[in-house]
This record gives C-alpha cells, sequence and structure tokens, in this order.
C-alpha cells in the first residue's frame, strides 16, 4: 500500500513537472506582437523629405550599410515621380554590431541637422561611404565633411557627442528594436512594413500610390 501511494505520489510529481514546462514553453515561445502604428507618430525631431502626408514612408538606416547607400541612391532617383503624394522620413538604426563607425556617423548627420544640414551629411555619408568606412576612427573625415558643407564647426563639434544628439539617434534605435527591426534598410509604408523583392518593385509601389 505505501508502494502505491509513493508509486502515485511520483507520477504525479512527474506529471506536474510536465504540466509546467509546458507553460513556461508556451509563456517563451509566443509570438512577438509588433505594434506598427506607432511608427506613423511623428516627432518634431524628425527628419522629412517631400512633405506630402498623404502617404508616409519611414526608412530605418545605417550610414555604413552598403545597402542603405544603394537605397538612398534609388530614393534620390525617383524623387521627381513619388515626391508629390509622399513624405519620407529617415530614422537612423545603427547597426553598431557589425558597423563600427555607424554611431559616429548618425552623430555627425544629427550634428549637422540642428544646423539645418540634416539631408545634406546624409548624401555625403552615402556618397563617401567607401572613404570613410573603414577608417579607424572617421571623426576628422566628418569634420571636413562638415566644413564642405559650410557648417559652424566649433557648434558642430559641441553638438557632435550632445546628450541630445545620442539621445535622438539611441530613441531612433530603441524604436527600430522594439518593433523587430534587425536588418536596414527596413521600411514601413503607412503603418504596414514593405516587403519587395528588388527595386524596381519598390519603384512601382511608391508610383502606385
Amino acid at each position: 500500500m505505501v508502494k502505491t501511494k509513493q508509486i502515485i505520489i511520483g507520477l504525479v510529481s512527474i506529471l506536474g513537472t510536465f504540466v509546467f514546462l509546458f507553460i513556461v514553453y508556451k509563456l517563451t515561445n509566443q509570438p512577438v506582437k509588433s505594434d506598427f502604428a506607432e511608427i506613423n507618430k511623428i516627432e518634431t525631431s524628425d527628419h522629412f523629405r517631400w512633405n506630402n502626408r498623404k502617404n508616409l514612408l519611414v526608412e530605418y538606416s545605417d550610414f555604413q550599410c552598403p545597402a542603405c547607400r544603394s537605397f538612398h541612391d534609388f530614393l534620390n532617383s525617383i524623387e521627381k515621380e513619388v515626391s508629390d503624394k509622399t513624405t519620407l522620413v529617415y530614422r537612423q538604426f545603427p547597426l553598431y554590431q557589425i558597423h563600427p563607425s555607424s554611431l559616429e556617423a548618425a552623430y555627425a548627420a544629427e550634428a549637422a541637422g540642428l544646423q539645418g544640414k540634416f539631408w545634406e551629411m546624409g548624401n555625403k555619408l552615402f556618397e563617401k561611404q567607401d572613404s570613410w568606412r573603414s577608417l579607424s576612427d572617421p571623426k576628422n573625415y566628418f569634420f571636413n565633411l562638415a566644413s564642405e558643407l559650410k557648417l559652424d564647426l566649433v557648434k558642430f563639434q559641441k553638438d557632435l557627442h550632445s546628450q541630445s544628439v545620442k539621445d535622438k539617434v539611441q530613441n531612433d534605435l530603441s524604436q527600430g528594436e522594439k518593433i523587430g527591426i534587425n536588418e536596414t534598410p527596413t521600411f514601413f509604408l503607412n503603418g504596414k512594413k514593405v516587403e519587395v523583392n528588388n527595386l524596381n518593385e519598390f519603384k512601382q509601389l511608391l508610383i502606385s500610390l
């Protein structure tokens, strides 16, 4: 009788363990639900191009990313065809784990933005990407770019590592991580993630709006 009771207790214990492990598995393997709606919340610190609010295209990008440069050049090439019906918002998503100079580049663009030259600096960062991406410390190179843009270099140096600039980049990065971004560039059109196979599909999508 005692032995039977011990067996029953053992089986109940084992069953309880399996139930517990099953519950833990279900809780830890739930699909992540990304709230893309918050992407459409425009902040005063956001950077805009084209400025037609009929459609909103949000880009999460990395200035050291070769694919981002290709998409940047592509968007510049179709600007006349899409700028009358779309607003483009650029947000920072530097993949600093694999692109060690991407954070510094993001700071440089934001510092230039405080003098009204965000897009101009962004253009130069992408255009000259091959010249600075392998530098161990690209700060001097970015200062030269700032000089070419005729920025106030004293202010640029002060802003480059200011807390406000770092916070702006970190806020963009945190939002991207929250919604599950893990590659660049990543685009959202009117709150929905853009899934295309090539640049021509992307072009047709934007032109058809």
